[in-house]
């Protein structure tokens, strides 16, 4: 999540890049594999792995660290690397619904571009900028993430809505735009409404904060949360934006500054979603996102960041983090304790489902997951 040169304020990714604990070489539940000699070895310890995406039930596209990008069409048995053309952090990686346009973001505004299922990419997008007035001016041609003048915006998520359009998000509420294919991207700042008499640190939480995770459902509905417990909706295309969080406001927070950071969010249909973050925290929605509810995660001890969440098409969630938690139900229960069939200290970054069955989870130390039987049973791909 937070990477190299970000803004102390690009925050809880950077957490990821620390290592917590190596999952003990994480060998595959009930399944052995030969190690692929280290000439053509292309998965190590050291790769930090941030998304996925899932083309088909055994093919996936895996994004991380120093722009590596690992493709599989056989359920992880094998594994191919993919020229970026950057050794930038690549972040997020999402595709249109013909699984042939797809976008990555990362680190200083790094934006790509597919037309071809993932098998080449070309830049786009020009300078993302962190600051108003530097879109405004035209910024510098010569800016990094690091500059004191005009930094590119590090860019934590893409959601694609077609084959032409795209919204990415990222620190100090930087949103980026497409409706041209990625010709153009209009960059604003996704502004919360200020409340009168609010005091100089309550502002701290409406003025800027950092965003994570943006999904579009439709070409209309989308949905972005962030730090500070932020959950804004839009339902004409990212035009407008209102927040949602204040419902989850009372309980164990009374004030909406103590909110904790949301990084992900999914949603089963329209109406039924999720958002995890901070302290372990869940939050559930019955309606389309307009009222949230806190849920426990029902595992005392799961108290660190959840990272990511997947409710599968039958109904039933995953939500993993750091530490290796994972908690998991069946549609309609309440959550628990879940399993990948081996002990996980690593911090696990994301979790997706092609279907009822097929799954995929990515995460620190090279790790990576599948299963093809619903969770029941998992297993470790080392390439």
């Amino acid at each position: 999540m937070k990477r190299d040169g970000r803004s102390a304020r690009s925050l809880h990714l950077c957490r990821l890049a620390v290592p917590l604990v190596a999952a003990g070489m994480l060998s595959a539940c009930h399944h052995s594999e030969a190690w692929e000699p280290m000439a053509t070895q292309k998965i190590y310890l050291s790769d930090r792995f941030y998304d996925l995406a899932l083309l088909g039930p055994k093919e996936a596209l895996i994004a991380g660290y120093n722009g590596k990008l690992l493709s599989s069409k056989d359920g992880g048995a094998s594994w191919a690397l993919v020229d970026t053309g950057t050794r930038n952090a690549l972040y997020s990686i999402d595709f249109a619904s013909n699984n042939k346009t797809g976008w990555m973001v990362g680190q200083a505004a790094e934006i790509l571009k597919t037309t071809d299922g993932g098998k080449t990419w070309v830049e786009q997008g020009g300078h993302v900028y962190l600051s108003d007035d530097c879109r405004q001016s035209g910024g510098d041609p010569d800016a990094t993430e690091e500059s004191n003048k005009c930094p590119l915006a590090p860019l934590f998520a893409v959601s694609v809505i077609d084959e032409n359009s795209a919204v990415a998000i990222g620190d100090r509420s930087t949103l980026a735009r497409t409706t041209d294919g990625g010709k153009t991207w209009k960059t604003t700042t996704l502004k919360s409404p200020m409340a009168a008499g609010q005091d100089e640190n309550s502002m701290i939480a409406f003025e800027d904060p950092v965003l994570y995770d943006v999904l579009f459902l439709d070409a209309k509905t989308g949905f972005v949360v962030g730090e500070f417990g932020k959950i804004f909706k839009t339902t004409d295309g990212g035009d407008t934006w209102t927040e949602k969080e204040g419902t989850l406001v009372g309980g164990d927070y009374f004030d909406i500054q103590e909110l904790p950071t949301f990084f992900d969010i999914d949603f089963h249909g329209t109406s039924e979603g999720i958002a995890v973050g901070l302290d372990g925290r869940i939050a559930r929605s019955k309606d389309g996102g307009e009222t949230w509810q806190w849920t426990p995660n029902n595992v005392e001890a799961y108290d660190a960041p959840f990272y990511s969440a997947d409710i599968l098409p039958n109904g039933s969630v995953w939500v993993v983090g750091a530490s290796g938690q994972v908690v998991s139900a069946a549609a309609g229960a309440e959550l628990g304790q879940g399993t990948f069939g081996t002990q996980v200290t690593n911090w696990i970054r994301d979790i997706e489902f092609y279907d009822d069955q097929n799954g995929w989870a990515i995460g620190g130390f090279g790790f990576i997951m599948t299963t093809s039987d619903g969770g029941k049973t998992w297993f470790r791909r080392i390439g």
